[in-house]
């Protein structure tokens, strides 16, 4: 099984590095990666630590000023990105491993185990998961792992459909016969001959959802219903328009975080759009 993952995997990455699309991207969402794990030794300060005055405006001592108790901004920015990615790709896993094991079970059994699969990818895929999000919310004490298990739950039905009509067409194909009369189970099958063959696909849609939660997160943070534990752009966002940055025109607390999310979300979104650009790889 784990050959066969590996040669997905071997082709997928193939597929980034020819590409410059996807070289752009991979090189920005690989750059956020490495400011989240490198945050507690490039930061300045910690993201909680009263190092300045009131409403600082940026100095050298703070590259993008103080917030209205004297918290440096920048650290925080940098801090703050752990929790995005935290969300992102918390919630892009859940939502990827559902989205394939329906969409495999359903399109390579068929009949009327993947007909009732497939009915329960309809309910699901009709759900609103951000009016969802704000209900639970509402009710439920503030967790960052309940936001990123809700939005995980309540995104995978497009993956589902996709990969159950990828496996539709993978599972006609002579080489799936040939595994089958060598003896190997359905699982063997699903996971050593099909799913490699549908790696890139699988990746595409990871990133969206990926995409798609730090959104749906930060959205969630900016109207004030998310976790003030996990320090996110999104928490940022909330906490300086709800103490007055922008009517005191501070760009320098506000901006900065919206345009982290933005370019979060070109990288992945190039990333994703040039491996399809290049078409499903194969093995």
């Amino acid at each position: 099984m784990l050959g066969g993952l590996a040669t997905g995997l071997k082709a997928v990455w193939k597929a980034v590095t020819r590409s410059s699309t996807t070289k752009f991207g991979f090189a920005v969402t690989a750059s956020i990666v490495a400011i989240a794990i490198l945050a507690p030794i490039i930061a300045p300060y910690p993201p909680t630590a009263i190092t300045g005055p009131s409403y600082g405006s940026p100095s050298l001592k703070h590259l993008l000023g103080t917030d209205d108790i004297g918290e440096d901004v920048f650290s925080q920015l940098l801090w703050a990105s752990r929790g995005s990615l935290l969300v992102a790709f918390g919630a892009g896993m859940i939502t990827t491993l559902l989205g394939v094991i329906v969409g495999l079970a359903a399109g390579y059994y068929g009949g009327r185990p993947g007909e009732g699969l497939m009915r329960l990818t309809d309910v699901v895929l009709v759900l609103p998961t951000l009016p969802v999000l704000i209900v639970i919310a509402a009710f439920a004490p503030p967790s960052v792992f309940l936001v990123i298990a809700v939005i995980g739950i309540l995104s995978w039905a497009p993956t589902a459909r996709i990969i159950r009509s990828q496996t539709l067409t993978l599972k006609t194909r002579p080489f799936v016969d040939t595994s089958r009369m060598s003896g190997m189970s359905d699982l063997e099958i699903m996971l050593r001959v099909i799913l490699p063959n549908e790696l890139s696909l699988v990746f595409v849609y990871a990133v969206f959802a990926a995409v798609s939660a730090v959104v749906i997160e930060s959205g969630l943070d900016f109207i004030g219903l998310g976790s003030i534990s996990n320090l996110s752009w999104g928490i940022m966002l909330y906490f300086s328009l709800s103490r007055d940055a922008l009517l005191r025109g501070m760009w320098w607390w506000f901006l900065p975080p919206g345009l982290m999310i933005a370019l979060l979300g070109t990288g992945l979104i190039l990333l994703g759009y040039g491996i399809e650009k290049r078409g499903w790889v194969r093995v």
